[in-house]
């Protein structure tokens, strides 16, 4: 599990001052961008500069309290799911009270870009599957 903390900026928010729907997917990007960089693997050098890509092929999210302006939050992610063609991320997003705000999924494809079609990422790229095996167990 890994934890992001920041506060929710003034454009987050919708007409009813409160954290807008979409933005939570947004909150989960920075959470799954920091888990890569704590675990030392950087998505764009691990995964871009090498043709690889993690497109989102399933999302979801669960709103339980909503989040104002300004409220500091944490953002806690984890690998709920590591297959040699998939990686799926879990999200808790908690409020400046500790309290659960919401919570969710990602589940990614790993992508090969210059062929357009899915990998199977054992074969493909052995060092980056055994890193992710590493940090994700």
């Amino acid at each position: 599990m890994h934890e992001t903390s920041f506060r929710v900026r003034y454009g987050d928010t919708d007409r009813m001052g409160v954290v807008y729907y979409g933005t939570y997917l947004d909150y989960f990007t920075v959470g799954r961008t920091e888990w890569m960089r704590h675990h030392q693997v950087p998505y764009r050098q691990a995964f871009e500069e090498q043709g690889l890509l993690l497109p989102v092929h399933r999302v979801e999210c669960r709103y339980l309290v909503p989040l104002l302006f300004d409220d500091l939050i944490t953002v806690e992610t984890a690998v709920g799911e590591l297959s040699r063609t998939r990686l799926r991320f879990g999200y808790r997003i908690l409020g400046p009270d500790g309290q659960l705000r919401a919570d969710g999924m990602t589940e990614h494809a790993f992508w090969d870009d210059l062929h357009k079609a899915p990998v199977n990422l054992a074969k493909q790229r052995p060092d980056l599957w055994r890193l992710l095996q590493d940090v994700a167990g």
